[in-house]
Formats: structure tokens, C-alpha cells, sequence
């Protein structure tokens, strides 16, 4: 059995905007366009970002999906034909934390602020951090996935 480590504390650096105001987004993600306002003191942190093509974003849900039952089990896509399968094994917002990871469509990078398309964040969501989507790195070829996912 694990230690428990003490809880964590992540700063924040920026927030998002976009036309997505409550949890559920929207059925074509890809489509909805976001801008990530970096904080000042972020300034240049992003410099030559804009080399890639694609981010990963992860922030905060700030206005987090209901709990449910608190068994961290839950149904893929809530289909009831879907098998019960612990939260850990899907991307669902329904977490033990209430952090979310998205890769998203660089379009324009400046000192301030970066535009993107396909981030699942809504509106105001605190930004934790960013890194930019190397396929060498971050792509798995060999990857397999369950039909249910």
C-alpha cells in the first residue's frame, strides 16, 4: 500500500475564453475556438511556441461535474450499455481531481496569450500549465483501447 503524500498546490497562469459556459461542452469540440490568457508575470513563457502545431493544455474544472455516488465507478459516455468500469479507466469529467488535459490546434501564438481550437475547457477555467504536443514523444503507435472507449 501506497504512503499518502500531503495534498498539492499548482499555480495558476492563466484562464480561458470561449463561448462554453457550462460542463458538457459541445458535441464538436474540435470546432470551438479558445483564447488561454497567460497572467503577466508569464510573459515570453511561451516564446517560440508557435513552432508547433499543436498544445496540451491542463487546467482546472472550476465548476466541476457532479460527483455521482462517490464509488469511482461509472458507465462510459453514461450508456447504460456500456460496462461499469472504474473513473480512472475513462476521460470522463467525473474525477477524484478536478484537472483536465486536452491537446488542442495552436492558431496563434503571442506573449499574452495563445488562440487555439479543440479545447474542452469552458469559459473561465484556470489554466495550470501547458506543453507543447510532440508527436515523437507523445504519439503511441501501438496504442489499444476497449471498444466501449
Amino acid at each position: 500500500m501506497a504512503n499518502e503524500l500531503p495534498d498539492l498546490q499548482f499555480k495558476v497562469i492563466g484562464t480561458v475564453k470561449n463561448e462554453m459556459k457550462e460542463p458538457g461542452g459541445r458535441p464538436n469540440i474540435k470546432d470551438v475556438e479558445s483564447e488561454i490568457i497567460l497572467y503577466d508575470r508569464y510573459a515570453g513563457a511561451v516564446d517560440n511556441i508557435d513552432a508547433f502545431s499543436h498544445i496540451t493544455v491542463f487546467y482546472y474544472y472550476h465548476v466541476p461535474a457532479p460527483k455521482g455516488d462517490g464509488s469511482y465507478k461509472v458507465r462510459p459516455h453514461r450508456d447504460e450499455k456500456n460496462p461499469l468500469v472504474g473513473v480512472l479507466a475513462t476521460r470522463g469529467p467525473n474525477r477524484p481531481n478536478d484537472m483536465g488535459m486536452c491537446k488542442a490546434k495552436l492558431i496563434e501564438a503571442n506573449e499574452k496569450s495563445l488562440k487555439v481550437a479543440g479545447l474542452d475547457a469552458i469559459d473561465g477555467s484556470p489554466v495550470i500549465d501547458i506543453k507543447p504536443y510532440n508527436p515523437k514523444h507523445d504519439s503511441q503507435p501501438d496504442a489499444t483501447m476497449p471498444e466501449w472507449s
